[in-house]
């Protein structure tokens, strides 16, 4: 999605699918103006800032060149060449991608002043990362000084990916004064059935987790996304459940790292220096779609409520009024809690967190998190609407929007007016808590209803009310004219309960509701 809410598809690389595994949710994250897709598909992939989608990493070369002497150079020893596959930036004529090294060559001949010839130069099998005008695939050869020596130079750049023998005679005085990088490696994902399952960017790096070895943590150099040599950092307890890790928290100056049932942060700020610390051994994620890390302070939901992490520590911030949401099996699904997904509405200061209806098996409810008051809201449904993700939409001036996906594959957003793409009204629903008064056991008579609202130009609020028990059916609706601003309804009839629904439906019309009052008097324990 552009800036200006327009949806643009993006074009896969040839070989590269989607999974139609609905376990296996598609992972983005961001990385300086670049995105970077994980687990739903057969390769990793990079997205530069053009919508451009090529694979993270090349596979490397499976052969060495083979080395021969031809008449009429200069050079004089013995020597010997690997290779790397490059993935260049026709634009600038940077290097965006170099795979890992390919076999290194047997030994050349010795050679008395007469041309190195390299032969059966591999070719790279990453077509698909080659977008014309673009991205373009080269080779690398490296070579070793005259002994041959040990140490490899860059040594030849072979353009394209058809060449498969070149021949020169470099001295070794006039190769690049820089040795070979011992950094190159690929994240799983690259080759083999191994994958990344998530994604993290923190202190210019990208972190993953292996899904042959969850209980790890793999990264990447620092500012080289296609880098990742043996970087790899175990989070204990190894072995102790099929989840392993199962959610990232990337904070300013550490990145937490959940397990089901336990929490740690890794420290540090380079290779040397990365550490381990725990934080909780009580407290984990559980859903990781839930994370969302604002103004430094992570939320998520684990197995007993919505928890945030900051500088003074883990807190349950739903361990209240709010307490049963997410303990009982009243309001969601908890055994879908693992999908619960979240975003941050940073307009009104809102953690948004959607979860699967108790007995249902998609995530088709939403509360919200007011970080200013520290209260709860909801639980939302729409009928109409089941969301699948939720993420920001950022606008040419940097401004959020909160988003989500749905399962008719349309992209829904927030937005100022009340009205749809096709100038319809937006329906408004919204019912509130069954109210007892303090005495549920009581039998009462409820009396007037008293509305309180801010006055529209028009408008009529359909007001449903459910009298009598918790399985209270629905009443004769009431309308409300919302060019008032304070009326009084008709009585609402007897039972120990009563619950309201609220509706209104009229296009460019707000509904602002301050309050409502309800008199009763008990009519005793029957």
């Amino acid at each position: 999605m552009q800036t200006d809410g327009t949806i643009a598809a993006l074009t896969l690389p040839s070989g590269v699918t989607l999974t139609t595994n609905a376990a296996r949710r598609p992972r983005f994250v961001l990385l300086g103006s670049n995105a970077f897709l994980v687990n739903s598909t057969t390769r990793n992939l990079y997205i530069d800032s053009e919508r451009n989608v090529i694979p993270m990493n090349l596979q490397p070369p499976t052969a060495a060149p083979v080395l021969t002497a031809v008449a009429g150079g200069s050079l004089s020893g013995a020597f010997q060449v690997k290779t790397t596959f490059l993935l260049r930036d026709l634009w600038n004529g940077k290097v965006v991608i170099e795979s890992p090294f390919g076999p290194t060559s047997a030994t050349s001949a010795t050679l008395a002043t007469q041309w190195l010839l390299a032969n059966g130069i591999p070719l790279s099998f990453d077509t698909g990362a080659e977008i014309a005008n673009r991205y373009r695939l080269d080779r690398r050869l490296y070579r070793t000084t005259t002994g041959p020596g040990t140490v490899f130079y860059p040594w030849i750049d072979v353009p394209g990916n058809t060449q498969t023998s070149i021949q020169d005679d470099l001295s070794d005085a006039a190769l690049d004064n820089v040795s070979a990088p011992t950094t190159l490696g690929n994240p799983p994902g690259t080759v083999g059935s191994s994958r990344l399952v998530l994604i993290a960017s923190w202190r210019g790096r990208l972190w993953g987790v292996d899904s042959e070895d969850i209980d790890d943590v793999v990264y990447s150099e620092e500012g080289l996304f296609s880098q990742w040599a043996t970087n790899r950092i175990s989070i204990p307890p190894k072995g102790f459940d099929e989840r392993g890790i199962t959610g990232f928290a990337a904070r300013r100056e550490s990145l937490g790292v959940g397990k089901t049932n336990v929490l740690f942060q890794i420290a540090g700020t380079s290779n040397d220096n990365f550490r381990v610390v725990k934080v909780s051994d009580q407290i984990g994620i559980e859903a990781p779609e839930s994370v969302v890390v604002y103004r430094d302070t992570a939320f998520w939901l684990w197995k007993d409520g919505v928890y945030q992490w900051d500088g003074s520590g883990i807190q349950n911030i739903s361990d209240g009024k709010v307490r049963s949401w997410f303990t009982t099996d009243t309001y969601f699904n908890r055994s879908r809690f693992d999908n619960a997904f979240a975003t941050i509405d940073p307009i009104k200061n809102k953690y948004r967190l959607h979860l699967a209806n108790a007995g249902d098996s998609t995530e088709n409810r939403w509360v919200e998190y007011d970080l200013i008051d520290k209260t709860w809201w909801g639980p939302h449904q729409r009928d109409d609407v089941t969301p699948t993700a939720a993420f920001l939409l950022y606008d040419a001036n940097d401004v959020a929007t909160p988003c989500m996906g749905n399962t008719t594959g349309f992209v829904w957003k927030d937005q100022a007016t009340r009205t749809d793409g096709a100038s319809t009204a937006i329906d408004a629903d919204a019912t509130g808590k069954f109210h007892d008064m303090g005495t549920p056991d009581i039998e009462k008579y409820f009396g007037q209803l008293a509305l309180l609202s801010k006055i529209q130009a028009a408008g009529t609020l359909t007001i449903t009310p459910y009298v009598g028990g918790l399985d209270a059916s629905a009443g004769t609706a009431i309308s409300a004219d919302m060019t008032l601003g304070r009326q009084r309804l008709r009585r609402l009839g007897s039972g120990r309960f009563v619950r309201l629904r609220f509706q209104h439906s009229t296009a460019g019309q707000d509904i602002e509701l301050f309050g409502y009052e309800v008199s009763f008097h008990e009519l005793g324990r029957r």
